[in-house]
């Protein structure tokens, strides 16, 4: 085909005019990005309004390019967050004193140019505030072990706590009441977990109390109200939140609070004959002048709890001290040993003397070390296959002169001799009685034990001689056949403790 000169003008006019068009046009710019979210209202009024918890969701667009991230804001701009999400739950804010808002939150998309949304998009939601919540935690029955929670105490109160906000916020503070909701509350911190109280003035009618949170061992400044003592008292508490809202009032159930009368405490540890030995002590204290003293049932139990017995070693220490001098008689010597060793370091520490008479049978652990706060180092334990014991009617010789020999009324089926601590610059040990013990081995007659045979022992300061520890390993309510046992607790509850 051939071309005229034409039809060649034609074609070059035509070619110069597409290349043109491709070639030489304007590039079109970058939008600034948009920004959308679900809905920019929610209507909700009076209880339909939502939680302070609320969840929110998002997207962007670019045209001409990408939206890579976003800034969100939740207090109308005044501070944003970068997040590459599409959705968030936040937490709101409710001004306190108020128990509803209507809050915004803004979304602006930001593109890959580092352009932001001039328009952010945003979202009213409608809020109320929900009312905190408080309860008491009680010990509960583990492992066949019964719980410990006191209907019945000396004026030392301890309980736990757990204050929740629906909200998910850290409550504010809780308000405690002592009896009467309509006092001037007591307040304290929302993150506290346990409080104790305790009296002031333990002898007194009523006291207020010193107010420790957790377990700190520092009180706060400020006295609680009063708490009656010798009557039943009820504990309320409420919590507060960051909007001042209020939870309805919790109470305790109602518990004894026992005025302390005397510098002098009983402690009946006896799982078995507890009337009987416990008559037995307390004559034996009135026959020797001392006729003013408390009591406190260790090992009473009813429907699976102990009744006297606190639910932590820091509270029962607290509780040792408020006396000067304590009387501690058990059948169980694991469970008195190890009370004793973790709960009674204050009490000596402020000066206490105390009595120990704690049967130690043979199935108590020769290893165990609940005997390092004790005038005792170790047990003396008999050759395997054989037990100590002591006869009915042996006698027990005293260590000291003008002290009585004692007699066994009845056989103890299993007694435990044991070895003194070694002496300190400060601090020594002697053996105040010692023998009257057999030997008892399977197939074979019973014959003297011959070794170390210290049943009853004290600790004494070596700068005045005055005991503060006197520990039994016999139960010396099964050795008065000579009627000469008030004469023994002459010699150590008046001239050796000075009850």
């Amino acid at each position: 085909m051939k071309f005229n000169s034409l039809t060649f003008l034609i074609f070059t006019i035509l070619f110069s005019t597409a290349c043109k068009k491709g070639f030489d046009g304007e590039k079109k710019s970058q939008t600034l990005p948009e920004t959308f979210m679900v809905v920019d209202t929610i209507f909700r009024t009076g209880p339909d309004r939502l939680t302070t918890r609320v969840e929110a969701h998002w997207w962007g667009t670019s045209a001409g390019g990408f939206v890579k991230s976003f800034e969100v804001s939740s207090d109308n701009g005044l501070n944003w967050t970068k997040t590459t999400s599409q959705d968030s739950i936040f937490l709101m804010n409710i001004p306190a004193g108020q128990d509803s808002s209507d809050v915004i939150i803004l979304v602006r998309a930001i593109d890959q140019l580092g352009q932001k949304d001039a328009s952010p998009a945003s979202t009213l939601f409608p809020i109320k505030n929900s009312a905190p919540e408080v309860k008491f935690v009680f010990s509960q029955v583990l492992a066949g072990i019964p719980s410990t929670n006191p209907i019945n105490v000396f004026p030392v109160l301890k309980y736990n706590i757990q204050g929740f906000d629906p909200d998910g916020e850290v409550l504010q503070s809780f308000e405690l009441f002592i009896n009467d909701t309509n006092q001037t509350p007591y307040t304290f911190t929302g993150t506290t977990n346990a409080f104790t109280l305790v009296a002031e003035n333990p002898k007194a009618d009523s006291s207020r109390c010193q107010v420790f949170l957790g377990t700190s061992t520092k009180a706060l400044p400020d006295l609680s109200p009063y708490l009656r003592l010798n009557a039943f008292n009820i504990i309320y508490i409420r919590a507060i939140d960051k909007a001042l809202s209020k939870s309805g009032f919790t109470p305790t159930p109602r518990i004894w609070v026992k005025k302390v009368k005397s510098d002098i405490l009983i402690v009946n540890a006896y799982n078995s004959s507890k009337s009987f030995v416990q008559n037995f002590y307390c004559q034996r204290l009135v026959t020797a002048g001392i006729t003013s003293f408390d009591t406190l049932q260790a090992t009473e139990i009813l429907d699976n709890n102990y009744t006297q017995l606190q639910p932590d070693f820091q509270t029962q220490t607290r509780t040792f001290s408020l006396f000067k001098k304590i009387l501690w008689f058990s059948d169980d010597a694991s469970f008195s040993l190890s009370l004793g060793q973790r709960s009674t370091s204050s009490f000596f520490d402020a000066g206490g003397k105390m009595f120990m008479a704690v049967s130690i049978n043979s199935s108590f652990d020769p290893l165990s070390n609940f005997l390092d706060w004790t005038p005792i180092k170790s047990l003396v334990n008999p050759a395997s296959g054989s037990v100590f014991r002591v006869n009915i009617n042996a006698d027990v010789p005293a260590m000291k002169p003008n002290w009585p020999v004692l007699r066994a009324s009845a056989i103890i089926a299993s007694a435990r001799p044991f070895e003194l601590p070694s002496e300190t610059n400060d601090v020594g040990y002697d053996s105040l009685y010692a023998g009257g013990i057999i030997e008892s081995i399977s197939g074979q007659s019973p014959s003297p034990w011959k070794g170390t045979s210290t049943v009853l022992a004290r600790r004494f300061n070596k700068s005045d001689n005055k005991s503060n520890f006197i520990i039994s390993s016999i139960p010396l309510e099964r050795f008065n056949a000579k009627n000469n046992i008030d004469s023994l607790f002459k010699q150590v509850f008046v001239n050796e403790l000075g009850f």
